[in-house]
């Protein structure tokens, strides 16, 4: 079994050098079991390995089972969790398209076919499904390789086998009726403001001007893609900064707090113990590696 450190940070590669993450999370991990909707420009796959989760794509929620899996193409925005808060073990493995377009040719031909394609923002994988097995074998392959010392080669390999899959079916999903979608990339503004803005104090006018949104609008967009207000959201995203550096450094807690946009210790213990169903010097004691407790 993985220890608490390597749950909770995983295997990260330079993001120039080798775009690539590959990871084995717990929902646990995060605050309340969700993980929070963000998006990037890299693609994502996931794959249970115990448990289930719901995984949310521009507001669309699908179950994801053990043995079964998801692709979520590149800018949607999403996340994932368990409203009951039930504990679920998957890997993830995250990658930009770029480092797939080794030619002009295969980017404009493979590449960008599948991440422009408005119709194709994420493919459920399930293992009745033999191309969607593959996927999934590739997946759990990339992750048990990630320690040798041929591992950026061999999961590039592996990548390849997933992409030549993903391009050969992409086509063949019939193409969804969707609503205009102004709105996302007006949510995908604001949770990019909050990204890069949640140390510093920031309010609900903040984020409304940086999408450029009245308050109402605001507050409707949340709600109907992420179930949530701003406010929470904001919370929700210092939390999980702050459980981050729970668990990977010796910083007081009252020290995180303020770095992660918090007022004060009390506040942001208060609100970890809501979100965490814990107090921080608790969660710290949990997810440290045995080696680490203090």
């Amino acid at each position: 079994m993985l220890n608490s450190l390597e749950k909770t940070l995983g295997v990260e590669f330079d993001e120039v050098e080798y775009p690539v993450t590959i990871r084995r999370d717990f929902l646990s991990a995060f605050p309340n079991y969700e993980m929070e909707s963000h998006w990037h420009d890299d693609v994502e796959l996931l794959l249970v390995l115990s448990g289930q989760m719901t995984c949310i794509v521009n507001g669309e929620q699908k179950e994801i089972c053990r043995d079964e899996g998801i692709f979520i193409n590149a800018r949607q925005v999403h996340g994932v969790m368990s409203a009951e808060h039930c504990e679920c073990e998957y890997v993830m493995v995250r990658f930009h398209p770029m480092i797939l377009c080794a030619t002009r040719e295969i980017e404009n031909r493979f590449v960008t076919p599948v991440i422009a394609n408005e119709n194709y923002p994420f493919q459920v994988l399930k293992q009745d499904i033999e191309w969607e097995r593959s996927v999934l074998d590739a997946i759990l392959r990339i992750y048990y390789m990630r320690h040798e010392t041929t591992m950026e080669i061999s999961a590039l390999g592996q990548l390849f086998v997933i992409w030549e899959q993903i391009f050969t079916h992409s086509g063949r999903v019939p193409a969804k009726i969707r609503e205009s979608t102004p709105q996302l990339t007006q949510l995908k503004k604001m949770i990019s403001f909050i990204a890069e803005n949640y140390q510093r104090k920031i309010t609900l006018d903040d984020i409304c001007l940086s999408g450029n949104m009245g308050k109402t609008s605001c507050c409707q967009v949340f709600q109907k893609y992420l179930n949530q207000t701003p406010n929470n959201y904001l919370t929700v995203f210092r939390l999980r900064k702050g459980a981050e550096m729970l668990v990977a450094t010796d910083m007081p807690i009252v020290d995180i707090s303020y770095e992660v946009g918090f007022s004060g210790a009390s506040y942001f213990s208060e609100a970890f113990k809501k979100h965490m169903g814990g107090m921080p010097s608790e969660y710290r004691r949990k997810h440290r590696p045995v080696s680490e407790e203090r």
